[in-house]
């Protein structure tokens, strides 16, 4: 039998897995997990799809072992795996620029077992995670549009240079109450939060 490595957490049935690119997984360990459990009572684990910043989302055959695993092994009560629609991790195979047509081609390349289906779900970010970072700034309407370069407008606001500088930051300014995510300022924030409240209280 396989040792079980989310023993403490997934043996309650009540954490989701979201499992994100390498990059993301510092945002959500370090800030969002703490701001979902204490705002919206939800429980999750956050993992990068691979190691040594290598982005492996899309080695079906590795994440569909993974999702299956985790909700029949692990007893996670969900499986999240998120990804931006112009992610680098598809920089050679996707060529979407609509959400619904992505995760129409996209999803059935999971494996998973049919009586696991109803427990995984493929989120993806209408442009880039970075995006929802932009809802702080008071003076920006929406950040929605998957056209902008969320990260050069974020380096600017943050007077960084480069990504991970722009994560690390924010969540310094996110923790320290200097920022707050505005949810009605993003469309992809939002449908996220509904996503795992739907799927967290199944």
């Amino acid at each position: 039998m396989k040792k079980n490595r989310y023993k403490k957490v997934s043996l309650q049935n009540e954490t989701i897995l979201l499992i994100v690119e390498n990059s993301e997984v510092a945002f959500f360990n370090q800030y969002f997990k703490q701001f979902l459990e204490e705002n919206h009572q939800i429980k999750i684990i956050c993992k990068s799809s691979g190691s040594g910043n290598k982005c492996e989302i899309t080695n079906f055959d590795k994440m569909s072992k993974i999702i299956n695993e985790s909700i029949e092994i692990y007893k996670f009560k969900a499986v999240f795996l998120m990804i931006d629609l112009d992610s680098q991790c598809f920089s050679r195979q996707n060529n979407h620029n609509c959400l619904l047509e992505f995760l129409k081609d996209y999803t059935p390349k999971y494996k998973i077992k049919k009586e696991l289906k109803d427990k995984f779900y493929l989120f993806v970010v209408c442009n880039e995670i970075e995006s929802w970072f932009l809802t702080i700034d008071s003076d920006k309407k929406h950040t929605n549009n998957p056209h902008e370069n969320h990260k050069k407008e974020l380096m600017k606001l943050l007077k960084v240079s480069t990504e991970p500088q722009i994560i690390e930051k924010m969540i310094i300014n996110l923790n320290r109450k200097k920022f707050k995510l505005d949810f009605d300022k993003n469309q992809s924030l939002t449908h996220f939060i509904k996503k795992l409240n739907q799927y967290y209280t199944n």
